[in-house]
């Protein structure tokens, strides 16, 4: 059971790096498709009309995300991935604050959080999820069974 956890947690922490370099992408996956990539324009517009279902700013989050998955707290700027895979970027003024909150709301939620090399890893039997910030950004890797 051991190896079956470290080697899920290695592979969360390797979608960390990859869905951090799909956050600099133009939108396109390996494959050379297009992905689900919603990002609010840089200029500040919001990007024309707002659905019903999507904040002003037309970034919304994917609706097939687990129900039992909190979210950080902050302003959810970039969403890029598809079904079974997200990376979603969350605009946050005090990242270390959000990352703390969120993780006793992951752990509220039954998940278990371990922290490897500067990134902390949470996982319930069908969901992973790798938690990184930067100076003003929290940015959350998820991948779903």
């Amino acid at each position: 059971m051991t190896w079956k956890r470290t080697t899920s947690l290695v592979a969360v922490a390797a979608l960390a790096v990859l869905g951090l370099t799909a956050c600099q992408s133009e939108g396109s996956d390996a494959k050379g498709g297009a992905t689900a990539t919603t990002q609010a324009p840089a200029d500040g517009s919001g990007g024309g009309t707002a659905t019903p279902d999507a904040p002003a700013d037309g970034v919304k989050k994917p609706d097939d995300l687990p129900a039992d998955l909190p979210l950080p707290s902050g302003e959810l700027t970039s969403v890029t991935g598809g079904t079974g895979g997200y990376v979603m970027t969350y605009a946050a003024t005090d990242p270390k604050g959000v990352l703390a909150e969120y993780r006793k709301a992951l752990e509220g939620a039954q998940y278990t959080v371990v922290d490897i090399a500067g990134v902390f890893t949470a996982t319930s039997d069908k969901t992973s999820v790798s938690v990184v910030t930067t100076a003003d950004t929290v940015v959350l890797t998820l991948a779903t069974l």
